[in-house]
């Protein structure tokens, strides 16, 4: 596998991704003017932080980047068919936790409802029960995204976005049409939602079915690999999680610390920031991982050398405008895109700041994505795990201590802060796994020239 195709994946995903990221953002103009800052759309997001970290998590290349190694040292090693067995066998695996998951949840939910008095409490605990069963499909789509994105094939799944955020605004249309009162209008939306994460699970079936593989489970391991590499799977996650971890504590932490509206605003600055995550930094690492499995199951360290530091290069270059630029806009941007409606002028200043704090997070994120993905590829999941444990109690601690004093955008500066202790880890471990440094300081300097 040559590194054009990580080129040509890493544009189809820019693209599809950037035709999502628009249609999310008339989605997320449209949940604004319609429902406003209030308590219900702050219960429905805080309800969506869980299955939507699912999706961030697992939807946005961390499952394929968990299993790539593994698929491709399958394949490499005892041919296609062990390589599909082993992926059977991940289907199977994944699909029964799921649904473990989602009853014990349920039941959760229902007793924890009976001890509720508070109305927001009640409609938060609702939203959860509605919402939560979209976190099979998701997670089902994303590991379906794995063979397809090793086998050079990217549409599929860079299309499963596009399905959502169609299925998300049809929802607001019809709420909208269908019922007079905000609750309601939300739960149309949720079910709507459902629709579109059985439509994303239904793409990439069709996606497998373009490669030669197809949706299958086996619960028997017969290989070697497939053992070790069930053993791997959580720690692998574990070192993609960090990011979409602080985001979920920064979520409840906002929500129970400054207020049970704050969070829409953490929300909507979360929104803002993805864009160019996923433009640029998602897209990056789901065109590189391939790539980095193929050289890491030849033990071709040169070529890991080579890619990683082109890799990091232009990603970290791309995020770092991205940065400088959004902070000196974020005030037009968020007035141009959500001031209307039930949205003030005040609100939209607490959006921009909130935002700005955020955006520092941005080429730290790139580069430890890609450091993550290269580790894993040749296996190496301790490091990677240990960076993100560290994040997350950083970020937690952070947050807890100045989310009472400063508000909302302290959350921002908690997430960056934490994610470049990360990033420090990740870059002292290179050297013993027969990398190099990544971003050579000269090249930095012509970026500002």
């Amino acid at each position: 596998m040559k590194s054009k195709y990580a080129v040509r994946g890493a544009l189809v995903n820019s693209a599809l991704i950037m035709s999502s990221r628009v249609l999310g953002m008339v989605r997320d103009m449209a949940m604004l003017a319609f429902f406003g800052m209030s308590p219900l759309l702050g219960a429905f997001n805080i309800a969506w932080v869980v299955p939507n970290m699912f999706r961030r998590l697992l939807g946005e290349g961390a499952v394929a980047a968990a299993i790539q190694p593994a698929l491709a040292r399958a394949e490499e090693e005892d041919g296609i068919d062990a390589a599909r067995e082993l992926f059977a066998g991940f289907q199977a695996t994944v699909l029964s936790a799921l649904l473990s998951l989602l009853a014990i949840a349920w039941a959760a939910l229902f007793l924890y409802r009976g001890k509720l008095i508070d109305e927001n409490a009640l409609q938060t605990n609702l939203f959860y029960l509605i919402l939560l069963p979209y976190m099979v499909p998701i997670c089902m789509c994303a590991l379906a995204s794995a063979p397809q994105n090793l086998h050079k094939h990217f549409f599929w799944p860079a299309l499963a976005p596009i399905l959502l955020n169609v299925c998300w605004i049809a929802g607001i249309v019809a709420g909208s049409l269908w019922a007079s009162d905000q609750g309601r209008q939300l739960h149309i939306l949720c079910a709507c939602l459902l629709i579109g994460g059985a439509l994303q699970w239904a793409a990439q079936l069709r996606g497998l079915k373009d490669i030669g593989w197809k949706f299958q489970l086996k619960w028997k391991a017969k290989l070697k690999l497939q053992k070790s590499a069930f053993v791997m799977f959580i720690p692998a996650l574990i070192g993609l999680a960090a990011m979409q971890i602080n985001l979920l504590a920064d979520q409840f932490l906002v929500r129970s610390l400054v207020g049970p509206e704050a969070n829409t605003f953490t929300f909507i600055a979360n929104r803002l920031l993805q864009l160019p995550i996923a433009l640029v930094g998602i897209a990056a690492m789901t065109g590189a991982m391939p790539l980095f499995a193929r050289l890491a199951a030849k033990n071709d360290i040169a070529g890991m050398n080579t890619n990683l530091r082109r890799a990091s290069e232009t990603t970290t270059m791309l995020l770092s405008c991205a940065m400088v630029g959004l902070t000196v806009l974020a005030l037009p941007v968020v007035t141009v895109l959500f001031e209307r409606g039930k949205v003030t002028p005040a609100d939209s200043a607490l959006i921009a700041k909130t935002l700005q704090a955020y955006l520092w997070v941005l080429p730290i994120i790139g580069l430890s994505g890609l450091l993550t993905r290269a580790y894993q590829a040749m296996h190496s999941y301790k490091l990677p795990m240990i960076a993100a444990l560290i994040a997350i109690p950083v970020n937690l601690v952070l947050d807890i201590v100045w989310l009472p004093e400063y508000g909302t955008p302290a959350a921002g500066w908690a997430t960056s802060a934490s994610m470049l202790a990360q990033l420090l880890i990740l870059l002292l471990g290179l050297p013993r796994h027969k990398l190099s440094f990544p971003l050579p300081i000269a090249k930095a300097w012509s970026w500002l020239l």
